[in-house]
């Protein structure tokens, strides 16, 4: 049985915000993705950057030019007007802001395949009971990012029969990647392919453990931190990179950035907020299921 991992993020999937605060969704160039994979054992790894498939094609670019044992798959993490959807095996880059059924008839087209994530997420856009009548291949039932014990099994209970149940980590770092999987028959993309078109695909693994999560949090202040202390690496960063913008920022402001990033590693705030942060999202995914 083959283990692939149909969701994940790199540093092309851009910027979020926390209380107006922008911050990178991931740091994590999509080269080192591809290492930590193997090192995990998957066969098949799948990125979905949010709207973005250069990260992908880089991805696949390097598997293939050093001959590693890994299949990539393009993906993408699609914004509709009605929630996200995820894109598997397409080749072009499906434009955010269209209904869900415009970005499904798109993927399609392409050959690929319309998968809802995390449909019933309390903190990310998402399909919810739309599963049920919209023209999916397959559904998310086990996402790694979600640690409660409610929204994964909301999916498991309203995704339909005739739909893949698969799963991704949702890793938007190293940390976690291939905790959460798909199992199917084979070991390439191609016999993944067929597993999903057959609906012969099945959810794995655990979701992120909260330690995970606070790792992650604190990843991003460091690397910028990095960035601010090693200017001439700027000069080979990619302008995709969304570390890129803090080497553009004035003086002031990286001083700001710096000192602010130093004060959340430094402090135990990563830890103060994972705890807290946790209590607020069971309470919201508990509210959610009932």
């Amino acid at each position: 049985m083959g283990k692939a991992d149909l969701h994940c993020h790199t540093n092309f999937s851009g910027i979020a915000h926390f209380l107006r605060i922008p911050f990178p969704e991931s740091v994590i160039p999509p080269e080192k993705m591809v290492d930590r994979a193997i090192r995990n054992n998957l066969d098949v790894l799948s990125i979905t950057d949010h709207d973005e498939i250069k990260g992908a094609y880089r991805a696949k670019k390097y598997a293939q030019q050093n001959k590693l044992e890994v299949d990539i798959v393009i993906g993408e993490e699609i914004t509709t007007l009605d929630g996200e959807l995820l894109g598997l095996f397409i080749q072009e880059l499906i434009p955010p802001g269209k209904t869900v059924e415009e970005s499904i008839d798109l993927i399609h087209e392409q050959g690929g395949f319309a998968v809802a994530p995390h449909p019933y997420s309390y903190h990310c856009p998402s399909l919810g009971d739309k599963i049920k009548t919209l023209n999916l291949d397959g559904v998310e039932i086990l996402n790694g990012f979600h640690r409660d014990p409610y929204v994964n099994k909301l999916a498991e209970q309203h995704t339909l029969m005739s739909l893949a149940q698969v799963g991704g980590s949702d890793a938007h770092s190293t940390i976690w990647l291939g905790m959460t999987y798909t199992e199917f028959m084979g070991v390439s993309g191609e016999e993944l392919y067929q597993c999903i078109k057959k609906r012969q695909t099945k959810p794995m693994g655990n979701p992120a453990y909260l330690r995970q999560c606070i790792l992650w949090i604190m990843e991003i202040p460091y690397a910028v931190i990095k960035t601010l202390l090693t200017p001439w690496k700027n000069n080979i960063l990619g302008n995709e990179d969304p570390l890129k913008r803090v080497s553009h920022m004035k003086k002031h402001n990286k001083a700001i950035a710096f000192c602010g990033c130093l004060l959340y590693i430094g402090t135990p705030l990563p830890y103060i907020y994972g705890i807290i942060s946790e209590g607020v999202t069971q309470y919201k995914a508990k509210k959610k299921m009932v």
